[in-house]
């Protein structure tokens, strides 16, 4: 009798404790119209989410409603505030009927806490007289601060009369342009260029273009836009938290510095008798070591922003926030 009170309490416990939410909840988007795409294009998407229960999500291998698209997952396990992203591949060249909207269903299980199945959907119009070459604007790896640009080729083969009529783009730091580089018959070609801008931050970019055009069967035209934006000297990590730091007591973290070419650090400011910095290399290196070290006098937040000098010309200053929050011993 007791064991069966005991095995019941289990079961109750862990109903009791599973997520009463729904985990299509956590999708931002569920769907992706790629809009008209050429045939043969392969299109790709990563529809995110963020496990924001308390507990660990367990997913299972997705399935999908067509052989024309392919689906993977970033991580089949998410503790916690943790992310992920379910990518899905389609293949235009799989796609039997060109010029019709192709749709398909991405099936993504759930295993746990809940056994839940989300439908997630990607559709394309995939035409057989539409030509992109490159199809994506893939600008590549740039230093901060450096222009840059890319360019396709649009090639639109049923109407002697097509025009593309505006370009805009969905990134702040990206502008395209376009100009009509030939017309022969029924095959209209245009040039389209995406421009980089150069107060663009670092870090790994995306972002579309779209065209509009003279056309109804091909009104707009997405075209996606892939940049990595470096600096000249990068810094890892990018800001310094200590967390809590009691009164009087030392606490020492570690930031390196690195370039593609060697350099000195020649000064460092904003440091004093409560927080030091010790720098490993006086001559030029591709990489130095730097340890800061804090030993808070008194309570309350702890905040400082520290300049190192270097004699690289593209980045002459790297600004480091350090911050920590000071307690008693």
């Amino acid at each position: 009798m007791n064991r069966l009170l005991l095995a019941l309490a289990g079961m109750l416990t862990t109903a009791m404790s599973a997520w009463a939410g729904n985990p299509s909840d956590l999708f931002s988007e569920k769907v992706m119209d790629f809009g008209t795409t050429p045939k043969g294009t392969v299109l790709v998407h990563y529809f995110r989410f963020t496990n924001t229960t308390n507990q660990t999500m367990s997913l299972g291998t997705p399935r999908v409603s067509c052989g024309c698209t392919a689906a993977a997952l970033s991580k089949n396990s998410l503790a916690p505030g943790e992310s992920a992203a379910v990518i899905a591949y389609m293949d235009t060249r799989r796609i039997p009927t060109p010029n019709v909207i192709k749709s398909v269903i991405v099936y993504v299980p759930f295993l746990a806490p809940n056994q839940e199945e989300v439908a997630l959907r990607v559709q394309t119009i995939a035409r057989d007289d539409l030509m992109m070459s490159p199809d994506k604007f893939d600008i590549g790896t740039v230093t901060k601060g450096q222009p840059a640009k890319a360019t396709t080729k649009v090639t639109f083969m049923s109407d002697p009369n097509w025009r593309i009529t505006e370009a805009t783009s969905t990134g702040a730091y990206v502008k395209a342009e376009f100009k009509e580089e030939s017309r022969s018959g029924s095959l209209v070609t245009y040039e389209v260029t995406a421009i980089l801008d150069k107060d663009c931050p670092a870090g790994n970019w995306t972002s579309d273009i779209n065209l509009k055009t003279s056309n109804a069967a091909v009104a707009k035209l997405r075209i996606p836009v892939n940049v990595n934006i470096v600096t000249p000297v990068a810094a890892n990590p990018e800001s310094i938290a200590f967390g809590n730091l009691s009164v009087g007591i030392a606490s020492e973290k570690k930031l390196t510095l690195q370039s593609g070419t060697p350099f000195k650090i020649l000064d460092v400011k904003g440091v004093d008798e409560q927080l030091k910095v010790v720098i490993e290399k006086a001559d030029a290196s591709q990489t130095h070591t730097i340890i800061l070290a804090a030993n808070p006098k008194a309570l309350g937040g702890f905040a400082r922003t520290v300049e190192i000098f270097t004699d690289n010309k593209e980045q002459p200053k790297i600004i480091i926030p350090v911050t920590a929050k000071v307690i008693e011993k």
